[in-house]
């Protein structure tokens, strides 16, 4: 049998707190047996508090000893990340969370939970994701964490990471399916409808990236503007007023992306629009955004999303 911690801190996620409840719940069912016992813990003592004014039952974080997996479900807050992570709650979660993780238990957290995670100095040096809009911040918070937009779910050393709210559920299913076996991970996201996420490339609004950056904007905008043809740093520089170096500075902290990779994600976001919205081939699309050919582009969209290009077209109405 498996034990698991699921720390509930304030205003947690109800969601991703149902979610991780219903599936170790459905892993039991479907596996005819007890394979996972799990217990509600909160910095708070015996009664968590939710987000939308829901409370559950819980056990002291104080007094217990780590199990094997230690579960950190989304905070419920996407704003000033710095000060949650300085309440007393989180900073007595992150504490004892790097406590367990240095006893040899494997912690887990989704969405805005990662940050707990890096303050307890867990993402040094290791590669993490959140959720998408968020990775800029992250990465801005621990600069020595290795953030991905891309990834659903990432592991590193005992350290798992995934994306927002829904994504725990993904995060949840990729550790079913390590310490329980990947039968039974598959049966229990056929039960619950679920479809298996590799990236969060196909949700990534490069725009919305960029919105806190007026610099960041404008290249932004620039970029959309030169897709069907080569698209070179310098001339981005140029038309944005600023030396190549600030420019790459300035996407980096905005974005949590190089000049080039922001490029790239412009380009896959529009071509999964394209794919979505029009009848046009593969080669056109290719052609219409600057790929070489549409075997670069089919790699691109397999290599960012897990799926091929035709995951991303919209059924015929008959």
């Amino acid at each position: 049998m498996t034990d698991i911690d699921l720390i509930v801190l304030k205003e947690a996620s109800p969601a991703a707190v149902g979610v991780s409840i219903e599936l170790l719940d459905m892993v039991n069912r479907l596996g005819g047996q007890r394979l996972l016992n799990w217990r509600i813990l909160s910095p708070s003592g015996a009664q968590a508090t939710l987000g939308g004014g829901m409370f559950m039952a819980a056990q002291p974080l104080v007094r217990a000893q780590a199990r094997d997996i230690v579960i950190l479900p989304g905070l419920g807050t996407e704003t000033e990340m710095a000060a949650r992570i300085a309440e007393p709650d989180a900073v007595g979660a992150a504490r004892w969370v790097a406590r367990a993780w240095a006893r040899g238990a494997t912690v887990a957290a989704s969405c805005t939970g990662v940050f707990v995670l890096g303050a307890a100095g867990l993402l040094d040096r290791r590669h993490c994701t959140t959720a998408w809009w968020l990775v800029p911040a992250l990465q801005a918070a621990f600069p020595d964490a290795r953030a991905t937009a891309d990834a659903m779910v990432t592991e590193d050393e005992r350290v798992w990471t995934a994306g927002a709210a829904l994504a725990h559920l993904d995060l949840m299913l990729a550790l079913v399916g390590r310490f329980v076996g990947p039968a039974l991970a598959d049966s229990v996201a056929r039960h619950l409808l679920v479809d298996r996420r590799a990236s969060q490339a196909p949700y990534v609004m490069p725009a919305r990236l960029a919105a806190h950056d007026p610099l960041a904007c404008t290249i932004e905008t620039a970029v959309r503007e030169r897709l069907g043809g080569p698209i070179v740093l310098a001339d981005l520089a140029r038309a944005a007023g600023v030396s190549p170096r600030t420019l790459a500075r300035r996407i980096q902290a905005a974005t949590g992306l190089s000049p080039m990779r922001f490029v790239q994600k412009i380009r896959l976001d529009t071509a999964l629009q394209l794919l979505q919205s029009t009848g046009l081939s593969l080669e056109a699309i290719a052609d219409r955004l600057g790929f070489a050919d549409a075997a670069t582009l089919y790699r691109l969209v397999r290599r960012h999303t897990g799926q091929p290009p035709s995951a991303f077209r919209r059924p015929e109405r008959y």
